[in-house]
């Protein structure tokens, strides 16, 4: 089969291996689609949690080709598939919190275990409704790609804990900031402001629903979220509800500290590449909760039924589709925001693009 191995920063090589053979309670998955995420962005650039050799692509869908002793999994049904694969015996896996997992980071799909920029993938532990989920047939391939970016989201915006009256505020829009300002909105939200850089990405958080859309280097967020909550304690800030933060930009952080209120839910989404400064006495100031959101819990299950009933069409958010001999090309188009919402890669398939 054809795979793209990760050689060294920004470079991939398309070349032949052989198909994995799948054990008792593995899987094997031709891939349909597979997103390019941001901590893929991370590894192709620096190296992040890889090495040279490594298949990268951890958000995909495709259908079984075989599985043999999965309970509930035949040949040719559509799935999708949960990367992280906990080992089930670790404390934060007998405590649920799975994602959490002290143990198992070898069998993770992308990372450890060879991922999804391939004809075909191993899913390590293939267990129906916790690391392999299939998929309703009015879910397209891309929609279902992008269960894992969309479950990442839900998890951050259920950490926010939003409710009625409140004001949120998204930093970056990504799939996860556009993932999340649609959760945040199908939660009662009274308003949310979604901030990002790239006009197209504003473009497409208004069409999911944000009240305010800013662009951060033609106005002040602060002062755009002031204008809807007023300023906050000794007339500084604003007074933000709930503050997610998805861009990993060290301006974003520190303007997430200063629109929230105090007492504020303050949920940090994102990998940073640079350094950030923090001054701590600012959230103790404000008494600020301050939440780190890493991937997901037990979302996959909400999202693959919101998709199901059309609440969210996920494929919009796909600006662009690549076969795996341009690979290249589509992680340079996916590192420009001003271009691209979601790249994804078809090894199986054409190029969209």
């Amino acid at each position: 089969m054809r795979v793209a191995r990760w050689v060294e920063p920004e470079r991939f090589d398309v070349t032949e291996i052989a198909d994995p053979v799948p054990a008792a309670g593995q899987a094997v998955v031709e891939v349909a689609t597979c997103g390019i995420c941001g901590s893929d962005l991370h590894s192709f650039h620096g190296g992040l949690g890889t090495k040279p050799g490594q298949i990268l692509g951890h958000e995909f869908s495709g259908h079984v080709v075989a599985a043999p002793g999965v309970d509930g999994l035949a040949e040719g049904d559509r799935v999708t598939v949960r990367p992280l694969t906990p080992c089930g015996r670790c404390d934060r896996c007998l405590d649920g919190d799975v994602h959490l997992c002290e143990a198992g980071h070898a069998l993770n799909v992308g990372y450890g275990s060879p991922g999804a920029f391939a004809e075909r993938v191993l899913v390590p532990r293939a267990i129906v409704g916790q690391t392999i989920f299939k998929l309703p047939a009015s879910v397209p391939d891309g929609a279902g790609a992008l269960v894992e970016p969309l479950a990442v989201s839900l998890r951050a915006a259920r950490l926010a804990r939003p409710g009625p009256g409140d004001v949120a505020v998204v930093f970056g829009l990504g799939v996860i900031g556009l993932g999340a300002v649609h959760w945040l909105k199908a939660m009662g939200t009274s308003a949310v402001v979604a901030a990002d850089l790239s006009a197209l990405r504003r473009r497409q958080a208004a069409e999911l629903g944000a009240d305010v859309v800013v662009d951060p280097a033609a106005e002040s967020i602060v002062d755009a979220v002031a204008s809807l909550t007023g300023r906050g304690a000794y007339g500084l800030g604003a007074r933000a509800d709930a503050v997610l933060e998805c861009s990993g930009s060290p301006r974003a952080f520190a303007d997430a500290i200063k629109v929230a209120r105090g007492g504020a839910r303050l949920v940090i989404a994102a990998l940073y590449a640079d350094k950030v400064e923090l001054r701590p006495d600012r959230l103790v100031e404000k008494e600020l909760e301050v939440r780190g959101s890493f991937a997901y819990r037990g979302e996959f299950r909400p999202v693959i039924a919101e998709l199901e009933r059309g609440a969210l069409d996920a494929e919009r958010l796909i600006s662009h589709t690549f076969a795996l001999d341009r690979i290249q090309d589509a992680f340079a188009v996916q590192a420009d925001a001003s271009r691209s919402i979601k790249v994804t890669v078809t090894p199986n398939g054409r190029s969209g693009a």
